[in-house]
């Protein structure tokens, strides 16, 4: 890839060159030298399907199945298995936090990033009636991201500010952790090669232990949506849903701040 004078990250934040410089600017948020391959654009939208259906389906299944530890540790090693598998092609994202940061950083155009979402979502979808199919039509338990600390009962309404608060910013905090080491591995003197999917699974394992006590540790809105809506169509427990949006809007945050962050630290 060769640099560009103005970094997309110019219209997420357009002040940014006028206020620093064009020529700073470019030499902190522009274009830097990344891995790339020669692969068409479906195959990638494919991989990302693939990748995402896969991961969700096992961190869902092991979630349900083995309960809390269970999920982590399922989770942590089916996040490694598909950046193994599908890092490659498409970088292997399956989570539109990742696909968001990368587009700030300029490693997706546009039209990528957009499809690379919709893929993650349809991905993550079909994961959730996939395991419908495989529990024999029950919807009950689908594993979905909600609150952990300070509930009591999950069936309670009355949570406090603070429970809510306390979510959102530690899935601020573990997404930024998660692409932090993202955009790290990007760098073409900093990738780790065939080891980079055992890396991801340890990234994966500690954000897990660190927040799953706290938020359920998802720093994934794809990996969230589903299993809260498919929870709505048994009825039991909506709190999945309710609560969406700590789900949705702490990974993007996480991620923005991460594609903000990293550029500091890029060896000029």
């Amino acid at each position: 890839m060769t640099d560009v004078n103005i970094s997309n990250l110019s219209n997420v934040v357009p002040a940014l060159p006028k206020v620093m410089g064009a020529k700073t600017f470019n030499r902190i948020y522009g274009g830097h030298e990344t891995l790339s391959g020669v692969y068409k654009l479906h195959q990638k939208i494919a991989a990302e399907f693939l990748a995402t259906m896969l991961f969700v389906f096992g961190v869902v299944s092991s979630g349900v199945y083995y309960g809390e530890i269970g999920g982590i540790l399922g989770g942590s090693a089916i996040g490694g298995v598909m950046i193994y598998i599908f890092g490659r092609v498409s970088g292997a994202h399956f989570n539109p936090a990742i696909s968001l940061a990368l587009f700030i950083r300029q490693k997706l155009s546009a039209m990528e990033f957009g499809l690379y979402v919709a893929a993650q979502i349809v991905g993550s979808f079909i994961a959730c009636l996939l395991f419908v199919l495989v529990r024999r039509g029950k919807f009950n338990n689908f594993a979905g991201n909600e609150i952990q600390f300070g509930v009591l009962d999950p069936d309670d309404e009355s949570k406090d500010g603070w429970s809510y608060f306390g979510a959102f910013l530690m899935e601020i905090i573990l997404t930024f952790i998660l692409i932090m080491f993202i955009l790290a591995s990007c760098e073409k003197d900093n990738y780790l090669g065939p080891s980079l999917g055992l890396a991801f699974s340890l990234t994966l394992l500690a954000c897990s232990f660190i927040g799953g006590g706290v938020s359920g540790c998802s720093m994934n809105p794809a990996r969230s949506l589903a299993p809260a809506f498919m929870q709505l169509f048994n009825g039991e427990n909506k709190n999945p849903i309710k609560q969406i949006w700590i789900y949705i809007v702490g990974p993007f945050l996480g991620g923005v701040i991460a594609a903000l962050v990293w550029p500091i630290f890029i060896f000029q």
